[in-house]
Order: structure tokens, then sequence, then C-alpha cells
């Protein structure tokens, strides 16, 4: 007030600095008193903050403020002079929601009230204030994202919504089936499933179903009672099937006899078709033609009509019961009135009578073979002739002995009969090539001259057969083209034609002087410098050149002797294992038994060693092995047993038929002579005929009777047990 001076003002809206003249003048700077006014330059510094007015300061009357001063945001004041919006710390435009505004985060200029939300990134950019992973505002997160909502576009849907069922829509959020409500893995039918009903969890497709509760659980939708589904429910339920169990029956259906179906529910019997009153016996009855009503148990019944009338269950063609029906009629009975008698049955041996209708009576052997006739007929050879097949072995041999065919003369076909085999040459009637050389034994012995028990004939290293068959030699010359070298040598070492005498590479050495060459010793695989190889007593040469035995094995034929005591010892053959063919080896013999190997039946009482020992338990060293008087021979051959002393008696009337009824004990078997006779004449404390074998009759009892009926009736106890045993 009053005059002349200077009033310096703040126009915070222009950013002009003007001085005011008070004591009049224009108001240039829009002053308002009327005065004139000065117009400043901005020049001046008027709060000293080193800023002035011209250079930016937005308020030169305080000197904190100034373009660059440290600006606190919320205090409503510009202090930096930046000009922007002191509650918009962002500056997006809007101010924090602390200070009356409408940006929830000022810290973030994407995030204000508008702004664009994206869901399910934890941020509510809008300033909404909802929850940022509960995009249908139901209250429940998203289940993706941790929450139980199972489908957060839909604010009906949530964990613990009413959940109304069929209508597609999993609203209270429990994961199951929204069609099915029974919750048994099955939708309901009504919806496109196969629950047939979808109230209980036990009825589905497939579910197990018992019949007959009147629920159909496996929705087959099938009849509850009718359970074989013939249309026809069970009689105990109310229906007409009898058998719900099996479909083919109900009533009505067509009824097949005797399948003990009673296939249309009648109620009859399936078992009798003729109506007699009688089942079948085909099927547990007693009516054995049931599609006649006038055949049933009880008719009468003549034989050989065809007709078993009287059901009785025999065949009307077999009148004795026996099996077999009457050869009169096609059968094989021979005789149709006894019971003992068709083919095939047991034989009574040497009682006339053919029981097993095959022509000949048993116990008999007509051709002395061996054999019964009984047993010839049935193996088919002729019981009448000894050697069936003229092989020169009786059948009997060939059957028991050695297994040939007795209808066939040369069994194993190798051009010897089964006799010459065995009798002549000694080799196997059932192996074509004995010795295994690849000959067989016909070619050796009647086209080559080989030996067919041994496979190299020559000594020389080769088969005869390889001789044969395939260096063309000679199996019965040690050195075919006679160079002086051996077959085997020429072809084993030197590689030379044996059949080329000029070729042979002569080498004579002998160092262990066995008379083996040492190349024909390389051939054979013995030991050059050691005359007896296999240490058998034998040198290598003779086994090889002499007696066919293996140099390179102790005991050629396994016998249980070495080749040396068979030859050296005790003669044998040492290529055979049973020298004297009696069953025996021959090692046996000498270690075992003490029986002679060369000779078949050591102690001359008829029997072999081998049979002795094998089959009658007698001493083969013993021709009376029980001491009883018949040696052993004789016992067995009339059926005495050799080793009970008690039975060796002479046998009564081998030579004649005491039958008469008069004449003179010991006459030797007089026909009709009235004696009974011991067919060997003896007389009481008489041996007959110098048999160290034969039993010495007892003496007359010195009481009773006249010298001979004295002791003749204390032997018909024996008279009557031979006839029993012949019997």
């Amino acid at each position: 007030g009053g005059g002349g001076g200077f009033v310096r003002q703040l126009y915070d809206t222009s950013g002009t600095t003007c001085s005011v003249d008070v004591s009049g003048g224009a108001a240039g700077c829009g002053a308002v008193d009327g005065s004139t006014g000065t117009a400043e330059t901005g020049t001046n510094d008027y709060d000293g903050d080193g800023v002035t007015a011209g250079a930016g300061d937005c308020d030169p009357t305080d000197a904190s403020i100034y373009p660059g001063a440290a600006d606190a945001w919320y205090d409503g004041v510009d202090s930096d002079c930046a000009g922007n919006d002191d509650y918009d710390a962002d500056g997006d435009g809007h101010d924090s929601d602390a200070y009356g505004g409408d940006d929830c985060n000022d810290s973030d200029a994407s995030i204000y009230s508008g702004a664009a939300d994206a869901w399910y990134d934890g941020v509510d950019s809008d300033c909404a204030g909802n929850d940022d992973y509960d995009a249908d505002g139901d209250g429940h997160a998203s289940d993706a994202y941790g929450g139980d909502d199972c489908n957060d576009s839909d604010a009906s849907i949530y964990t613990g919504a009413t959940d109304a069922w069929y209508d597609g829509v999993d609203s209270d959020c429990a994961g199951n089936d929204d069609y099915d409500a029974d919750g048994d893995g099955h939708d309901s039918d009504a919806y496109g499933g196969d629950d047939c009903d979808d109230s209980d969890a036990s009825i589905y497709l497939g579910a197990p179903d018992a019949w007959y509760d009147g629920v159909d659980s496996d929705c087959v939708g099938n009849d509850d009672y009718d359970a074989d589904g013939d249309g026809q429910a069970s009689d105990a339920y109310g229906g007409d099937d009898c058998d719900d169990s099996d479909a083919s029956i109900y009533s009505g259906a067509a009824d097949a006899w005797y399948d003990g179906v009673d296939s249309d529910c009648a109620g009859n019997d399936d078992y009798d078709a003729d109506g007699d009153g009688q089942a079948s016996d085909a099927y547990g009855g007693d009516d054995c033609d049931d599609s006649d009503a006038s055949i049933y148990l009880g008719a009468s019944d003549a034989w050989y009509d065809g007709v078993d009338s009287d059901c009785a269950g025999n065949d009307d063609y077999d009148a004795d019961g026996d099996g077999h029906d009457s050869d009169a009629y096609g059968g094989d009975d021979c005789d149709d009135s006894d019971a003992s008698i068709y083919l095939g049955a047991p034989e009574v041996s040497g009682d006339g009578i053919d029981q097993d209708c095959n022509g000949v009576d048993s116990g008999v052997d007509s051709d002395g073979d061996g054999l019964d006739d009984d047993t010839e007929v049935e193996i088919g050879t002729d019981p009448y002739v000894a050697d069936t097949d003229g092989d020169g072995l009786s059948d009997g041999e060939e059957v028991l002995t050695y297994d040939t065919d007795p209808l066939v003369e040369d069994t194993d076909g190798d051009g010897l009969s089964d006799g010459e085999e065995v009798l002549t040459y000694d080799t196997d009637p059932l192996v074509e090539d004995t010795d295994g050389d690849g000959l067989s034994d016909g070619e050796e012995v009647l086209t080559y001259g080989t030996d067919p028990l041994v496979e190299d004939s020559d000594g020389d290293g080769l088969t005869d057969g390889e001789e044969v068959l395939t260096y063309g030699t000679d199996p019965l010359d040690l050195d075919t083209d006679d160079g002086g070298t051996s077959d085997g040598v020429e072809v084993i070492i030197d590689g030379t034609d044996p059949l080329d005498p000029s070729d042979d590479i002569l080498d004579t050495t002998d160092s262990d002087g066995d008379g083996l060459t040492d190349r024909e010793e390389e051939v054979l695989g013995t030991d050059p410098h050691v005359a007896d190889t296999d240490g058998d007593g034998l040198s290598d040469g003779d086994e090889v050149l002499s007696y066919g035995t293996d140099p390179l094995v102790v005991d050629t034929d396994g016998d249980g002797l070495s080749d040396g005591d068979e030859v050296l010892i005790h003669g044998t053959d040492p290529i055979d294992p049973d020298t004297d063919d009696d069953g025996l080896s021959d090692g046996t013999e000498v270690d075992d038994t003490g029986t002679d190997p060369l000779l078949a039946d050591t102690d001359g009482d008829g029997l072999d060693d081998g049979t002795e020992v094998s089959d009658t338990g007698t001493d083969p060293l013993l021709a009376d092995t029980d001491g009883g008087g018949v040696d052993d021979g004789t016992e067995v051959e009339r059926g005495t047993d050799p080793l009970d002393p008690s039975d060796d008696l002479p046998i009564v009337g081998d030579t004649g038929d005491d039958t008469g009824t008069s004449g003179t004990t010991g006459d030797g078997g007089t026909v009709g002579d009235g004696g009974l006779d011991t067919g060997l004449g003896l007389v009481p404390g008489e041996i007959k005929g110098g048999c160290s074998g034969c039993a010495t009759l007892p003496p007359p009892a010195s009481g009773g009777g006249s010298g001979r009926f004295g002791w003749l009736a204390g032997f018909a106890l024996l008279f009557g047990l031979v006839r029993l045993r012949r019997r």
C-alpha cells in the first residue's frame, strides 16, 4: 500500500512473474488493482531454490519445488514440477484407490479400474475385486488352479451344487457319470446306456442274475422264471416247464424214446416204447425188445430161432451158455451141448477132447518137435511135421530156443537157412550180417567163402565188406596183388593200389616179432612194439591171422575168459561166448558152475548145463541131484521133481499096456498080462539096464501075500499118482 514500490506475485496458472506498480499503471500482467504493472522477464529466483520460473520452477515461492526435486507420491505436491498426477504413481491415468481414485494397484500401469483382465493369472487387472480363479463368480475357484469348480465358465456348476441326474451336467463336480445314477458303471438305458434299472447298482447288463427272484439283474430282458429260454416258465413257479434247465424240455415238445428225458412233460415212462409195462433192458428195465409187446422177461423161448423171447439175456445160438455160438449157426462152438468146449477154451492135455475147437488135443506133441499140437495150431505150424519150414531146426527149437520164424526157412533173409546158421555156421539167424562187415552171412558163406563171424577174414585191416564192395580186393588174401604189402597197409597208409603189385612199398619190419609188420599193426591199431597189445596171452599176429580174435580186446567174445585162456587153457572158441551151446557162457562154466565149457551136458543126465542152472535148479555136476535113484533128465521127462528123492521110483508100464487080468510082474509091459508092470522088468532089489539113475525097488514085505504081491500093494499109490499126473 501506498506510494511506489513493487509487489511480487506468483500465478500458479500462468507461470509468468509480474511486478505491479502499486501507484498506478497498466495491468500488463493481469494485475487487478488498476495500476499499471510492469512485466517481469522471469530471471529472478524469488524462493532461492536455484531455479527461476523461466527455467521451469513451477512454484517460485517454494524452495522445495523445482524440476528434479525429490517428489513424494500422494502428498498433493508436484515437487519435481513434472506436471503429473501426484495420486497416479503408475501413470495409468487412474489415481490410487487409497486416495480417492479407482486404481487398486498404483504400482502397475496395467492394473486399474476398467483395464483388460485375463483370468487365472493371479492378477486383478481391472480392480474389480473378484477372485481371479473364479471366472464364473460362483465363489469356487477353478479345479484347474487348486479350487473345486469343475466348470468355471458356469456359475451353477461347483462342488456342492444341486445336481439333477440325466441332464448331462456334473453340476456338483462329483466326477460321476450323470447318466449312471446308481453308480454301477453302466448308463441308464433311457439315455443310451445298458442299465435297465439305474436306481439299483446290482442291476446292469452282464450283472450276475439269480433265476426265479423276479429281478432281471443282468438286463437281458428275459423271463426270470424261464431259465432255459424255451418260452415256458418253470412249473415250480406257476409255469408248465417240467425242466427249466433244458430248453428242449417243455409241455408239448417233441419227445424221443430212450433218452431218459420227458421232453414233452407228459410224465410217462420214456423207456417203455411198446407200452407193455416193462422198460427196455437197454435202459435198466427187463424188456429185451421194447418194440414187440410179446417179448418180455418170462416168455417161452425156443433155441436157435434167433429170438430171445424170454429176455433171459442169453444167446439164442449158444445153448450151453459158454459165450460161443454153435458152429452150425455161424458160430465157433464145435459142441454146443458142452460149455467147456468152444474156440479158445482151455485145453485139458491128453484127454482126447478138442476143448478149444482147433482140431487137435493139447498136451500131445504128434511130431515130437517140442511144441504140443495145440500150440502149433495157434502159431500156424504143422502139428504133424517137426520142421514145418524145412530149415533144419524143429519148430520147437525155432520158437523156444532161437526165436526164429518156424514158418520161414531163412528168418533174417541172408541166404542161409536158420538151421544152417545155427547148426553149421554158428551165425545169428536173426541178424543178416552177424559180424557187421557189410556182407550178409549168406554172401560170406556161399559167394565169397569168408568167415561170417569175423569182419576181417584175412586180417589185413579191411573188413570183408570193404574189400568186396569198395576196393575189389580178395577178402581171403592178406595181399591181393601179391606185391608184398597187405591190402590194408596199401589202402590206409600208403594210398597205393592194392590190386597193382608194382606200387607196393615193401616194408617187412616186425619190431615186436608178433607176425604182423609194424605198418599192418598201424592199420589195425595195435602196438607194433608190443607183441601182445591187449595182454590176453595171444600175440597180435596169432589173434589176427589164426584165431580171428580182436587183438585190442582181451576177451573178444565177452564170455569172461581172455582169448589166450580160451585157446591155450580151456580149448574153447574165443569168438563164441558159449562154445558148447548149453546156455551158459564159457566164463560162467569155468569160473562159477565148474561145468565143462566144451560139453553141453557135463554130468550126462540128459539136461544141458544151462537148463539145470536156469530152469530146473538141479546140479549140473550131479546126474541125480536129489539122490533119489533117478537121474535129473529122466525125472524132468517123466514129470517128477528132480529135487525130491521121494518120487524117484520107476514109472509103471512104460512099454506095456497092463490092462489084462493075468500075468507076471516085471515082464516089461505085456498087454493083457494082468500084472502091475514096472516097465523095466525089475524084481525086488534089482537095478535094470545099468542105469545109475534108476531106483531100487523095495524088497517084498516079510509078512503076508506072495512075493510079488507083498510089495506090489505098496506100489499102488504111486501108480495112481502117476496116472493123475499124466491126466
